[in-house]
């Protein structure tokens, strides 16, 4: 821009007639404004501000923010991996399952879960309801965190807590007050190592997993939690009796949580129709009440 231009006229707003410049009745306040159009350096930022602090995740908004900035190459942390061992002896990952069977509906979707959740997908390994393959299983895992699904209840083909057990992992959750999702655990091995014990139903699954895994994705890359999302029920929300019950809900027009059908802790239907889950308390939320809000995963 030439150092003594005074402003800018955008072309709409001026008519060339004759070699003549006037300005027309489009331009703001009928005439041309001094410093009009003028973006001054350092109006978004100045030298030595602060646009990405060490932590930040990136997002591709922040890619062009350091681009605008003049960064060809950031220094990253890749995303933690993490290992999925299923455990069962009825699923199966193909085709019609057979009476007694039943197909694997959290499999396809951990993937992207895990990477809507900031971790990154390691090896998959799939485990009969045995305690000693359940427990090598676990142990031969190399990535920072393990994800079991299936086997953390205490049923007698439940193998994971005597694995933890065996392998002297610290539990730091036992069983949540929360429904579905009640049997999840959290540990971390002697050698540091995260385990998350999902249940074996797709519905407690995956709402064990956004409920868990993003912290935990946090703390693996140093980053502080987020503050938890809140919405507001266009609706009666059921609680849990006895402790939090995770509510599967669609967005209505006004952007308030409506209760969609089918929400078996088995069941997929009714959260494939959901934009969130309300985290309800135990007593509910009446309609216009505010509540937490897990946003589920595009």
């Amino acid at each position: 821009m030439p150092p003594a231009t005074a402003g800018i006229l955008r072309s709409e707003h001026g008519d060339v007639a004759s070699g003549m410049l006037r300005v027309n009745a489009l331009a703001p306040g009928g005439r041309a404004r001094a410093r009009a159009e003028i973006r001054p350096a350092g109006e978004e930022a100045r030298r030595g501000d602060v646009l990405l602090t060490a932590g930040t995740r990136l997002t591709a908004v922040r890619l062009g923010l350091a681009a605008a900035a003049g960064h060809d190459l950031l220094e990253v942390l890749a995303a933690a991996r993490a290992d999925v061992v299923h455990l069962g002896d009825e699923v199966v990952d193909r085709g019609v399952p057979v009476p007694g069977r039943v197909r694997d509906a959290i499999g396809p979707a951990l993937p992207a879960l895990l990477a809507a959740c900031g971790l990154g997908s390691g090896s998959t390994l799939r485990v009969p309801d045995d305690a000693r393959a359940t427990r090598d299983a676990i142990a031969q895992a190399t990535a920072p965190l393990v994800v079991t699904t299936g086997g953390s209840s205490r049923g007698p083909a439940d193998h994971v807590r005597a694995a933890l057990d065996a392998l002297r992992a610290r539990l730091v959750v036992d069983a949540v007050r929360m429904r579905p999702g009640h049997p999840v655990m959290l540990a971390e091995l002697p050698d540091g190592r995260g385990v998350l014990c999902l249940p074996g139903n797709p519905l407690a699954a995956i709402a064990c997993l956004l409920s868990f895994a993003p912290a935990v994705a946090d703390g693996l890359a140093g980053r502080p939690l987020p503050v938890p999302a809140r919405a507001v029920a266009g609706a009666e929300l059921p609680g849990g009796g006895s402790g939090t019950r995770l509510v599967a809900c669609a967005l209505d027009a006004d952007g308030r949580l409506v209760p969609v059908g089918a929400q078996g802790p088995g069941m997929l239907r009714g959260l494939a129709a959901a934009d969130a889950l309300a985290v309800v308390p135990s007593a509910g939320a009446r309609a216009g009440e505010h509540v937490r809000v897990i946003p589920l995963p595009g």
